[in-house]
Order: C-alpha cells, then structure tokens, then sequence
C-alpha cells in the first residue's frame, strides 16, 4: 500500500485524507492487528544501507587476505612441509601479530566513531485512540500517526496532516542552513525533495512547533534509508596503497623464487656441498621474502593515524592514512562543512529600532530558530521590550511564507507584527511601484551574496481582523533583516593551502546557487568560477560535466546521486578523490571516494558510518594537516621500503658473489635473524618519526597510477644495494682466508654499521637535530654498538664469530666510510631527497 502511494501520484501531492485513506489508517492511526502485520511485513524501523558494526572475527580474517599476508602464509605453508617447523612457526606468529595489530587499530577506530554516535530518534511519539503513546522508532510502521514538536528528530518519512507554526531542520539531506516550514497542504509532484512543505523526513530535526504526521515510508524505504542504501552499494575503490602492495608483492615473489634457487646452485657449481647449499637455498628465500613489511606499513600507518589524531582527524580505515596523501581533489559540501550551519544577523535594512521592534512583536518570546535568537538578542541590547501578550497570531505558514502576531498598542488600539519571505510581506504592503521596485532590487542584491532575508511590516487596527487574511493585508513596509552562514574559520587559508599544494577544490551543495557562490567567492576559490544547477545534471553526458571537473567549479542544488556521479567522474579521468561532508546526502559520495572526509560533531550518523576519516573537531583546516600528514607517511613508507629492499638485495647480493667466489656463506641462519632485526628496526622505528619534507605542501602530489616502486624509488633500492654490498663484502673475501668466523665477524660489522649509516643518506633532512628524531640516531648507535661488541669481544663466539684483529677493524671501517660516501653522493646525483 506504502508502495503505491510513492509512485503515482507521490504522497507529497496528494491530499492528507487521501493519504490516509490509501493507507488504510486513520486520524488516531492502525488498530493493534494492523501494526503487527505491517511489521511482520516492513521488518523494524531501522534505515537500511548503513554499514553494520565492525565486528572482529570478519575484520581479522579480512585482514589474511591481504596479498603479503598470503604469501607468507604460503611460504610457512611450505616449510613446514619441509620440515623446517621451527621456521614456520616464527613465520606464522609474524602473520598473526600483524593481523592482530590491523585489527585492533581499525577496531579502536571503530569503537571511537561509536562514541560520536548520535542517536537518530531513538523513540517516537504515537498517536493512538487512547491518547499519545512513547514508543520505540524501530516500532513504527506506514500507517501510523506520529505527534511532533520542537527539540524531536523525525523517526521516519512522514505525510503531514496539521501543523502549528511547523518548521524543520533539513539541512542533512538537502543541504539548505534555514528551517523549513511544514503544512498540511499537497505541493505539486515534481516538487523536489527541499520544497516538499507537505512532507517530513526521516533524520531531520524539528525546530518551532507542533503537528501531526502520518508515516508514509520506514526503514529502507525512507529518504535516509535509500541514501543508505546508495552507501551499501558503493564500492570502495583500491587504495594507493592496497595497489602497490599487490604490485609489490608479486615483484617480491619473483625476486624471492629466482634467490632461492639462485643461491644455491651458485654454490653446488663452485664446488659447495649439496645438503649445504640446500638448507642455504632455504634460509635466502626466508631472508629475501620481507614478511616484515606488513608489519612496517602497518607501523606507518598507526603512527599516521595518531598523528592525525591529535590534529582532529580520526581514522577510520587505516589505509586511508596514507591514501589521503595523494588527494588532487577535493569536493566539498557547504553547508557545516565550509560554513557553520548557523545563521547570523549581519546587517538591517531600514530604520533599525523599528525593525527589532517589529521583530520582537512577531516572533514569540524565547524564539527556538538562530534567525530568530539573533534579532530578539539584538533587540535586547538595544533595550528593546517584548509588547506583552499577544491577542492572536498565525504561526509561520509555508504556502503564504509568513507569521504574524497582534498586540494591544496602548488604549484600545491593536498592533498586527509581521515577518516573513520578502516577496510574501511586499506583496501585502502598501506600496507605490517605485518604492517596490527599489526594495526588490535591494533584495535581490543581498540575495546575489548569498544573505538570506527577513522582510518586517506592520499594521495598526482599531479592532480585531475577522481572520488572517484581513489582518495580513494594507501592511507597512517596515524593514529587511540580513543573516549569512559564517565562513568557518581559515577555511580560506586551507582552500589556498591545498591549492599550492597542487589539490583542487569544487564545492557541491545542496544550496542555493547565489548562496552556494558566495561562500565560493568567500573561500577564495577563482573569480569567475563556474556555477552549474545540479538538479539539471541528472541526464548529463560525461562530455556535460568535464566543464564541472575543474579547481573553482560551484554546483548548487545538486541531488546526492549527481554528487555520486561527479565523484566517479572525477576517478574515471585518473583523479585520487577525497570528499568532505556531514549530511546524510552527503553519505553516498562518502563512500564513493578515494577518501570520504565527515565532521564528527554535528555530521549526521551515516555521513560518519560511510567516511574513511571523521574530524573530532569539525575544523576544515584539519583536511590540510590530514593532506599533509598523508604526504609525509606516503614518502616516509617509500623511503623505508626503498631501504628495506635495498638491504634485502643487498643480502642475496653478498651470498651470491660468495658463493661465486667459492667461500662459504659469509652470514649463517642467526646471523641473518640478527641483521634483520636492526633492519626491522630501522625501516618500522626510525623512518616511521621522520618529520615531513618543509615543501611538501608547495608541490603537487604523487599522480594516480604512479607505481609503487618508480624511478626514484628503484634507484634508492639500487643505491642501497650497491653500497650496502661494498661495505660488506670486500672486508668478508680479504678477511676469508683467516678463518671463517673472523670473515663473518667483518662481515657482520660492516652490515650493521653500515646499513645504518646509508638509510641515514636516504633521509629528507640529514641534518636535523638528533631531538628532532631521536630514533634514528638510536639505532645508527645500537646498530654500531652492537657490531662491535659481536666482533670485538668474546660475546660474539655464541654467534660463532671470532674477534678481529685493530687491522681488520680499520679495513672494516674504510669499507664503511668509502660505502656511506657512495650512497651520499649518489643521493645527491640522483636527486633522492626531493624525488622519494
């Protein structure tokens, strides 16, 4: 039956008793049989799409699939096989800290979204045959009769059926600042959503007044549960960074297989033995597969995420940390998320006493709508009193866009106040057409800035009107009141920031398309910027919207479906997407982009649910710390990669050319736990508290498509691994006819103080202060300190190494120096700093 009714024609333009009728209800509602039924049939009130809780089980075995995760469950898989159960199980205790520390994180995350949660209408008010019944919202179903008033949030879609001074705060689902008034007069079927006076809507807010409804769509079948459901829908796309994993993964396992086998048969030819070299082919592939690098974005990541939580900017996904970095464009909503959503009187268009007085006459004391606070606050400060009781009023109605009130003026005078829409009260002035044509040029001025504006006239009587149309008419045109949505602070300065930064900005709106232009013009996006009706992009070709895809570009009136398809748009064409918001209508581009960005404090439950970074304080200048936090985890985890692999090259590097030279491996199986726990420790500790590059915000980000492993970063690798070679090997073949375990010592030294001191040549600024991040400096200590106590001192036989000679430590150190020296100068020529 509820179905019916929203087709042909819909429930907005239908009378209310032919609502009812279709609906099979009533004044007072169902009878009890009918509620049961329908909500057998409808299931509970709950808007559908939204995303469930995360549970841990599912998030923990999402966190497997991830394509190192597999891998190494697969190498593990293998030596146990092999019989190697002591290697497997390190391995797959790796596997499981590194899920468990993903999950836990985006869990924590989850856990602090729930603690913003806020309560959509957690109970409703049901008109029965009894009287008024509090009831559960999830309850509810199409047919019954709900009682509303100012401070209730609407539990579901609802036809109005009488209203007293009704308005409603809708602004998160269509984006417009100002309440709306609610009658129970039918509008006309193509009506859109934000003039549908006739309707209420699941989510919104009422502001002023009273009335009844009769619930017309529940759940799903509400405006919120289909944006909900556009949410479900929506696929998120594969991050930059899930990207590059995968990319990396596969390059790893080449590089692991190839090793593997590699190592081994170099040293069956050069005369090695076979049980030898197989057990070694064995240990390079454990040593070459980097099962420690999930661990290390993981680490990233996290230490991302903190980092953005104290500027305001909680994670949600972890991914979306590093993601965000890579941001070009930005589409923004406007209302809550560039302004505050809360109108201020900013300026009075006549004599101005007359004006507050005519305000505090019309509006009933302790006005609940910011318009009306601001001007009975104004009328206060000017010693302005209320008139007294009033004789009558006639609440704001949304047909004829007024209210007005009637006073005793002294005698037996009467004062009629009124204030409503300009065009309403001009329309019931008495007025000669030039004066008129001068107040509506005024009007449309302030409307060109984007202000909304209040008329005020009045009326003395010397007797009461017969009825509202008689007390409304030969008014005196009295004055204008001017609001505007505040700017939020700095948001000028974060749209130029993040334009500097080589990100654009378009904003999307719901609005007004004057409104919508202003706060462009006051965010200080482009002059001349292009202004586009988004409820006319609903058949555009994508040839249409190219034009709309540009820094500086305003689309007002747009549905939440042609924000969705801008968003897509904007990915077709290669763009790394993030979208700010915190309506409901906002929820579906959310979820659409690369990284949905949602205000925690006053972003509505489904805007939250859909984002991938929530900001606690609601401040726009928190997406540029997040953009540029983004920026320094991405360069800090392409730094720390290009290390770690180089090291990892390095190692296989240094086996072979051994091997090959017909020498016993110069590193045994707990020498290579023990260089892989400093490299570790460099690539997850040190790198992780790097400080951000001082231009990263003065050039533009990474492209979309741009892999991983580019130039820059493939030459980092090769640095690495050349310079990391040549402070190991050398010392090893001289030092190798002496004895294998003082080869191995020389070779463990030049390994631990060397990788250590090449990583610091990769870093952004070398010569920061040690205070700036002490970490580094730490490991570069511990990494030498304890090379030196292995080699030096009789500690270093439990690792079976024999102490050097002063001699063999000095070449051991000329190898270091001449390999740090290297890797500096080819940084500077290939311009490493600047290009990772």
């Amino acid at each position: 039956m509820a179905q019916s009714l929203l087709s042909e024609p819909p429930v907005h333009a239908l009378p209310a008793e032919a609502v009812l009728q279709g609906l099979g209800s009533g004044p007072t509602g169902l009878d009890p049989a009918a509620r049961a039924d329908r909500r057998a049939r409808h299931g509970p009130n709950v808007p559908g799409g939204a995303r469930r809780p995360k549970r841990w089980l599912p998030e923990l075995a999402e966190s497997f699939t991830e394509p190192l995760q597999l891998l190494l469950i697969a190498v593990a898989v293998l030596s146990a096989v092999f019989g190697e159960l002591s290697d497997a199980a390190a391995i797959a205790a790796v596997i499981a800290v590194v899920a468990v520390l993903e999950t836990s994180t985006e869990m924590r995350a989850a856990r602090s979204i729930e603690a913003l949660r806020a309560m959509t209408a957690p109970t409703a008010r049901l008109v029965t045959p009894a009287g008024v019944d509090e009831v559960p919202s999830a309850d509810l179903v199409p047919g019954d009769v709900i009682a509303v008033e100012a401070g209730d949030l609407v539990p579901a879609d609802a036809r109005v059926l009488e209203a007293h001074g009704l308005r409603v705060d809708e602004s998160t689902l269509t984006g417009e600042a100002a309440a709306v008034g609610k009658s129970a007069l039918p509008v006309g079927e193509d009506t859109p959503l934000g003039g549908r006076s006739s309707m209420l809507h699941a989510g919104t807010a009422v502001v002023t007044g009273d009335g009844r409804a009769v619930l017309t769509a529940t759940g799903a079948d509400s405006e919120l549960g289909r944006l909900g459901r556009l949410v479900a829908d929506t696929r998120e796309p594969p991050t930059p960074l899930q990207r590059a994993l995968s990319q990396l993964a596969r390059t790893v396992l080449v590089i692991a297989v190839a090793a593997s086998v590699a190592v081994p048969l170099v040293g069956v030819l050069a005369g090695q033995p076979v049980r030898d070299m197989l057990l070694s082919g064995l240990t390079v592939a454990f040593a070459t597969v980097p099962e420690e690098l999930p661990i290390l974005v993981v680490v990233l990541l996290a230490v991302g995420g903190r980092q953005l939580a104290r500027r305001g900017a909680l994670l949600r996904r972890l991914r979306a940390g590093e993601t965000i970095g890579a941001v070009d464009v930005v589409v923004t909503d406007k209302t809550g998320t560039l302004t505050e959503n809360h109108l201020r009187l900013t300026e009075l268009v006549g004599e101005r006493r007359s004006i507050l007085s005519a305000a505090v006459a019309a509006y009933p004391p302790g006005g609940r709508e910011p318009m009306e606070q601001q001007l009975l606050a104004a009328a206060a400060d000017d010693g302005i009193a209320a008139p007294g009781p009033a004789v009558a009023g006639h609440p704001f109605d949304p047909h004829r866009k007024l209210l007005s009130r009637l006073h005793r003026a002294g005698g037996d005078g009467l004062r009629l106040a009124v204030a409503g829409a300009p065009e309403a009260v001009l329309d019931r002035c008495a007025l000669d057409p030039a004066e008129r044509d001068r107040l509506d040029a005024l009007v449309d001025e302030r409307a060109r800035r984007g202000l909304r504006v209040i008329a005020f006239a009045d009326r003395t009587l010397a007797e009461a009107p017969r009825d509202r149309d008689d007390a409304e008419a030969a008014l005196r045109y009295v004055g204008l009141a001017c609001f505007t949505d505040p700017l939020r602070p700095d948001v000028a300065d974060a749209v130029a920031t993040l334009h500097g930064a080589g990100v654009a900005t378009i904003v999307v709106t719901g609005d007004h398309p004057g409104t919508a232009a202003d706060v462009a013009a006051r965010a200080g996006l482009p002059a001349g910027h292009l202004v586009a009706r988004g409820d006319r992009l609903a058949d555009a070709t994508d040839a249409d919207l190219a034009p709309l895809l540009t820094h500086g570009a305003v689309i007002a009136r747009a549905t939440p479906a042609v924000k969705h398809r801008l968003v897509q748009a904007l990915q077709a064409r290669g763009h790394t997407v993030a979208v700010t918001g915190d309506g409901a209508n906002d929820a579906p581009a959310l979820a659409a982009a690369d990284v949905g960005i949602a205000m925690g404090r006053r972003g509505a439950d489904l805007a939250r649910a859909a984002a991938d970074i929530v900001l606690t304080d609601d401040a726009y200048p928190t997406v540029v710390a997040a953009v540029a936090t983004g920026r320094n985890i991405s360069a800090q985890l392409r730094r720390a990669v290009a290390f770690y692999l180089g090291a990892k090259v390095a190692l296989v590097v240094v086996l072979l050319a051994a091997l090959a030279a017909g020498r016993p491996a110069p590193f045994a199986p707990v020498h290579i736990v023990l260089l892989e726990i400093f490299m570790d420790l460099g690539a997850s500790v040190a790198f992780v508290a790097e400080p951000a590059a001082p231009d990263a915000m003065r050039r533009p980000p990474r492209r979309a498509g741009t892999r991983f492993l580019d130039r820059a970063g493939l030459a980092a690798i090769a640095t690495v691994a050349v310079t990391l070679t040549a402070a190991t090997l050398p010392a090893y073949l001289l030092l190798a006819g002496t004895g294998t375990g003082t080869a191995r010592s020389a070779a463990v030294l030049g390994w631990l103080a060397g990788h250590a001191l090449i990583a610091w040549t990769l870093r952004t600024r070398p010569a920061l202060s040690w205070r700036t991040n002490p970490a580094f400096p730490a490991w570069v200590a511990s990494a030498a300190i304890v090379g030196l106590i292995a080699a030096l001192t009789p500690a270093g036989r439990v690792l079976h190494l024999t102490p050097l000679t002063a001699g063999a430590v000095a070449g051991v150190a000329g190898a270091v120096v001449v390999a740090v020296a290297l890797a500096t100068a080819a940084g500077r020529a290939l311009r490493l700093r600047g290009r990772l």
